[in-house]
């Protein structure tokens, strides 16, 4: 088909390209947008003004390297049970076009120890997601657990609640001072409790805590520990061969913080900006053991799971810098993902969104509609 044919389909495809352009703006973001939940738990940095911000979390993550990482842009869960809850401008689709199948990337402080990439400072923590199921904007559907490397089914085994009170001369229960205590946590005396509760990970999993070896071995390539956050270094933007020197200095940060690490192998992958990638599949009803199947989620929650206090280090706390969204590898009208843009492609997309396959909901906006049809056919003419 061509010439007068296709003028009348090049014709509204370029006036939904326009109309939708500043309704696509707000769903344009590769990283978490808002702040949904913070609440950490007692801990040396939670009454911090450096570590204590949660809009720190969005964003793009400020990666400083392999060695030595970039503080200034990560906010702080504190102790065990501490979390922080974050939403998108769009859903994120379990989407096959992603590189190695991986949907979300969440970045942290960790860093190698001497550059070694089988010894890590890294204080892992648990990942959660949820889908808006009830369409209200909330976090208050179903969370589904990414079990990662060292949790084993019963999933529900796993989980531990810490009882914390206000009283720093309680060992048990207090933090180690009154510093410590979050933000709004009312003075003693009276007492005041409050509970924490999340799957604990086993702190075996560490060597010399808080360094976390390759249970894998020194030498290995096949890297033992993945599906948890602030687990790989964050690397400096345009840094293509984690060598910490910047290789592109064009790259812009929604290029790079996109690309996921391959978390089944040791060291970053060419290319990548590092940090944890998941494939939302991955995810499980932790009461049941069962796969959760979801073809999307809206939120993601990341948690610490290890009560533990290490000397002049503080407490075992992850620091958490930003989530992104993976970018397919694909251009995105090559809908049938064979390497070209054909007008194969619009057929497959037509038989996506026929079949109401979430694939086809292009727009993004709720629900695929009619403007999907023409914002695909926009991306394809202009491929």
């Amino acid at each position: 088909m061509s010439g007068p044919h296709l003028q009348p389909l090049m014709a509204a495809a370029a006036a939904v390209c326009l109309s939708s352009a500043a309704a696509a703006s707000a769903g344009d973001s590769w990283f978490a947008t808002r702040v949904v939940h913070y609440a950490p738990a007692p801990g040396q940095f939670v009454n911090q003004p450096q570590y204590n911000n949660p809009s720190r979390a969005l964003g793009p993550p400020t990666g400083g390297g392999t060695i030595s990482p970039d503080n200034s842009g990560v906010v702080t869960l504190g102790g065990f049970g501490g979390s922080i809850t974050l939403g998108f401008d769009r859903p994120i689709l379990d989407d096959p076009r992603n590189p190695m199948g991986l949907d979300i990337i969440i970045f942290g402080n960790a860093s190698y120890v001497l550059g070694d990439p089988s010894r890590r400072f890294a204080e892992c923590a648990i990942i959660e997601v949820s889908r808006d199921d009830n369409h209200n904007g909330l976090a208050d559907d179903a969370w589904y657990l990414i079990p990662g490397s060292h949790l084993a089914e019963p999933f529900a085994a796993s989980l531990f609640t810490m009882t914390w009170d206000n009283d720093t001369a309680d060992p048990t229960h207090g933090p180690a001072q009154v510093s410590w205590l979050p933000p709004g946590t009312p003075a003693f005396p009276p007492l005041h409790t409050w509970q924490t509760t999340t799957h604990q990970l086993p702190v075996s999993m560490f060597g010399i805590a808080p360094v976390l070896v390759n249970p894998n071995g020194s030498a290995a390539e096949t890297e033992g520990v993945w599906g948890y956050a602030d687990h790989t270094p964050t690397l400096l933007l345009g840094d293509l061969t984690g060598n910490n020197l910047v290789d592109d200095p064009t790259l812009a940060p929604e290029d790079f913080y996109t690309v996921p690490d391959d978390p089944l192998t040791v060291g970053i992958s060419p290319g990548s900006g590092g940090g944890d990638a998941i494939d939302i599949a991955w995810a499980v009803d932790a009461a049941t053991g069962a796969p959760a199947n979801l073809d999307r989620i809206d939120f993601v929650r990341i948690t610490n799971p290890v009560h533990a206090l290490l000397g002049p280090v503080g407490e075992w706390s992850a620091e958490i810098d930003a989530v992104a969204i993976v970018r397919p590898a694909f251009h995105p009208a090559d809908f049938d993902r064979d390497g070209a843009v054909t007008v194969s492609d619009i057929f497959s997309f037509l038989a996506a969104w026929f079949a109401a396959d979430l694939r086809a909901d292009v727009d993004g906006l709720p629900g695929l509609t009619v403007g999907d049809i023409f914002a695909f056919l926009a991306l394809w003419f202009s491929a």
